[in-house]
């Protein structure tokens, strides 16, 4: 282990790594309990040694400018150390030392994310990302290599000389590995299929620091898992993106609250026009007082007639001016008004197929919550409404993703407020707002279930929500590229895998479980048969039937023993390893 942490850190002097190998041997020869008690200050020591003025310890210079990174103010959480590797090579050393030393760890791209302890934590690691920007554009144009520290904006600023832009983000301080992990939202959706679709490969640093890459040619199964299943399969650090043309018409309109009827009818005759035309996008945002609807063509047309429903709906200004433009130009436009002030954020998500009494029923419990949270310090409450085509639907077919292919709508409820002694109130306006929306949508028989992982509050599933097969497929890559389990014992990251519905709480597999229940009956019936009836055994035939019955459920029953929680129920199959125990004991003493 202690070979494997310093291969890569080619470029420490000989003194250093003598003062590594040593402070790691160290540690090695602690007993369980020292470690525990000393483990802080053995990685204070460890990290500097080898990052040197790439990682920062908790009371140093530098180290509150790194805490308070994070987007949302609730995720300033109290790391005992951030560090920020350079390369690949260097996220590998990373993790090493952190399994080293058994230490929690947090990985950070953008750190765009609302929910506390994803992208931080208190008292273990953070590996920042932000290091990794490099933009590397193919001669022909056609491909693009982003590092993870990028985000959106840099991305199409670094493009935008040469015309062309990938399936990226739509908000500036997005980071690029966190979105795409996520599936991601893109102008091009309707076209391409979420954002991930437009990656042509991964280079990922496993569990075990191993450094690989994931495309269709190449770890196919991971390649696919990556594609919106989160970031429970390793550290990404370089994706390759298939490029588009930038060009564009776009446009951003403020309409009046008082619209908001006339705006949501004109959505639903946008829903049946995007079936005809995959080349449109469109947000709608609706705080308390207005309405902004971003306006997208993925093509340099003039007004293009996709959106002639909302043309003649009076509004108020243009805050985007109507024209062509790169995606560089639009994005710059609208970055001075993103986040002008650090706030904790709310996220909460649903999705249902188009109809007009779900919008309703969305913007008057809107109306109330907004009502609640009048004396709330800071308080912006936005809902937000994003159509999908089916074309979109129907290009991320080959992801994790387990969408249905049809028309739908992809729901945000987001909340930005000042103070956290507000926080419980605020989420459960948030959460009242996502109920009426379901209930609506599936009195309407109108509900879908998945949900969109990078817009789920903490306490909601996404993974789940992609399918009980594509779960258990996520599950088993995971499995295979983290057999130790890193990623759910050490690892802070969301979302992350929890029991399949329908499952115990100590088992993932429904039917492992009855297995194990059966083995566990069976043995418990034949020691009793047997303790009851022990001059049975004496008959050479019952004798040689007993041991082979108890050998065949004792290697069933330890076989679910040993799989433990990551498949069966491992109380069951614990119960049934030693009751057939017993009974093989009996019999070899007969």
């Amino acid at each position: 282990m202690i070979a494997a942490i310093l291969k890569n850190q080619l470029n420490l002097e000989r003194e250093a790594i003598c003062e590594i190998e040593a402070l790691l041997s160290s540690f090695a020869g602690l007993s369980d309990i020292e470690q525990d008690r000393e483990r802080a200050t053995y990685v204070s020591t460890a990290f500097p040694l080898l990052f040197g003025r790439d990682s920062v310890v908790q009371g140093s210079n530098g180290y509150e400018s790194q805490r308070q990174a994070p987007w949302s103010t609730n995720c300033w959480l109290q790391p005992h150390i951030i560090v920020s590797p350079a390369s690949a090579q260097q996220v590998a050393t990373a993790l090493a030392l952190c399994r080293f030393f058994n230490v929690k760890f947090s990985i950070r791209s953008g750190g765009h994310l609302q929910n506390p302890g994803f992208t931080s934590n208190n008292g273990g690691v953070v590996i920042s990302l932000s290091a990794l920007k490099q933009l590397e554009l193919s001669e022909n144009k056609s491909m693009v290599g982003l590092g993870p520290g990028l985000k959106w904006l840099d991305v199409y600023r670094g493009l935008d000389a040469h015309e062309v832009a990938v399936t990226g983000g739509r908000v500036t301080t997005v980071g690029v590995s966190g979105l795409l992990l996520g599936g991601g939202i893109s102008f091009h959706s309707h076209q391409y299929g979420v954002s991930a679709m437009g990656i042509c490969n991964y280079e990922v640093v496993l569990a075990n620091s191993q450094i690989v890459n994931a495309n269709a040619q190449e770890n196919a199964d991971l390649f696919w898992a990556l594609k919106g299943g989160g970031p429970n399969f390793g550290v990404v650090t370089k994706l390759d993106m298939t490029t588009i043309p930038s060009k564009h018409w776009s446009e951003v309109r403020i309409y009046p609250i008082t619209a908001t009827d006339q705006v949501l009818e004109a959505m639903m005759q946008y829903h049946a026009a995007i079936e005809d035309d995959d080349k449109s996008s469109l947000i709608y945002n609706a705080t308390h007082d207005i309405i902004l609807v971003v306006f997208f063509y993925g093509a340099p047309v003039e007004y293009p007639p996709i959106f002639q429903s909302f043309y003649d709906i009076p509004y108020v200004t243009s805050f985007v001016a109507p024209g062509i433009r790169t995606v560089y130009d639009l994005m710059n436009a609208v970055d001075s008004v993103q986040d002008p002030e650090p706030a904790l954020h709310e996220f909460r998500t649903m999705t249902s197929l188009p109809s007009l009494d779900v919008y309703r029923a969305i913007e008057k419990t809107h109306a109330e919550q907004v009502n609640v949270l009048k004396d709330v310090e800071g308080i912006t409450l936005t809902t937000v409404i994003q159509p999908m085509s089916s074309s979109a639907m129907k290009a991320t077919l080959q992801s994790p993703l387990g969408l249905t292919p049809v028309g739908q709508q992809w729901f945000l409820v987001r909340a930005d407020w000042k103070n956290a002694k507000d926080e419980e109130l605020v989420r459960d306006a948030v959460r009242r707002i996502v109920d009426a929306a379901e209930s609506e949508a599936k009195q309407a028989g109108v509900y879908l279930p998945y949900l969109y992982s990078n817009y789920a509050s903490r306490d909601q599933d996404p993974l789940a929500s992609y399918g009980v097969e594509n779960a258990k497929r996520l599950q088993e890559i995971a499995l295979k590229y983290d057999p130790d389990g890193i990623g759910g014992k050490q690892w802070t990251a969301e979302p992350t895998f929890k029991p399949i519905a329908g499952t115990k709480p100590w088992a993932c597999g429904l039917v492992g479980w009855y297995q194990g229940s059966a083995f566990f009956l069976m043995t418990s019936l034949i020691h009793y048969q047997w303790s009851r009836n022990p001059r049975a055994l004496q008959d050479p035939t019952n004798k040689a039937i007993a041991i082979i019955t108890n050998a065949l459920l004792w290697a069933s029953s330890a076989w679910y023993f040993r799989t433990g929680i990551k498949e069966n129920g491992w109380v069951v199959g614990l119960g049934a390893v030693l009751q057939a125990w017993a009974v093989g004991r009996a019999c070899l003493q007969q």
